[in-house]
């Protein structure tokens, strides 16, 4: 803008003979001026708004790119039951539809030239509902976690149990063979003991 408030109220103009009431011209310059500065006080109100509102957009852009990353980067079907699958289409409809609102209520306030007014009280509901999503996605991750903790205990006490019984076998196996030599355990065989006394 070429002019604000203060350009307005400090113009000046020379005195003429049959010109312009000069208290006249100050009063409606007065007015002007007044006018404009409530004018471009509500243009920066109306951009950082929007400033946020695109702020908030793209975040929620992220998240849902995140996601998407997500479910394609897991590579484990079998490990994902169908309630968990429809649990995550359920969040990224529920972002998309978050995302649409904001991007319509974005637009009425352009065309309407700002007349359209988000309350706090909206705000504050679309917060509640992203953190109501994420609340509910990180229980999930939390739940699959304990859930691969639980399961990985479980097959260290298998592996454990399995390394006893082997040990058993072998120990086993290693006494039959050598009483199926005719040696009791820790002894030698007289053939050798006498080969080392040759020697």
């Amino acid at each position: 803008m070429r002019l604000n408030h203060l350009d307005i109220l400090e113009q000046c103009f020379r005195d003429k003979l049959r010109g312009y009431s000069k208290q006249e011209v100050d009063t409606f310059l007065h007015l002007v001026a007044d006018d404009f500065k409530e004018m471009t006080e509500e243009i920066e109100l109306l951009t950082k708004k929007l400033a946020h509102k695109e702020k908030i957009i793209q975040e929620l852009q992220e998240t849902r790119e995140k996601l998407e990353e997500n479910k394609k980067a897991v590579s484990e079907p079998p490990a994902k039951t169908l309630e968990e699958i429809k649990q995550l289409k359920k969040q990224v409809e529920e972002k998309d539809r978050l995302i649409r609102e904001l991007k319509e209520t974005q637009k009425a306030n352009h065309n309407d030239g700002g007349q359209t007014q988000i309350t706090p009280e909206m705000l504050k509901e679309k917060a509640r509902r992203i953190i109501n999503v994420a609340r509910d996605h990180a229980d999930q991750f939390t739940q699959k976690a304990e859930q691969k903790l639980s399961s990985l205990n479980q097959d260290i006490s298998k592996l454990k149990m399995e390394k006893k019984t082997l040990l058993e076998v072998i120990k086993n196996t290693a006494q039959n063979h050598l009483e199926k030599l005719g040696k009791k355990p820790g002894t030698r065989d007289a053939d050798h003991v006498s080969k080392d006394k040759k020697v």
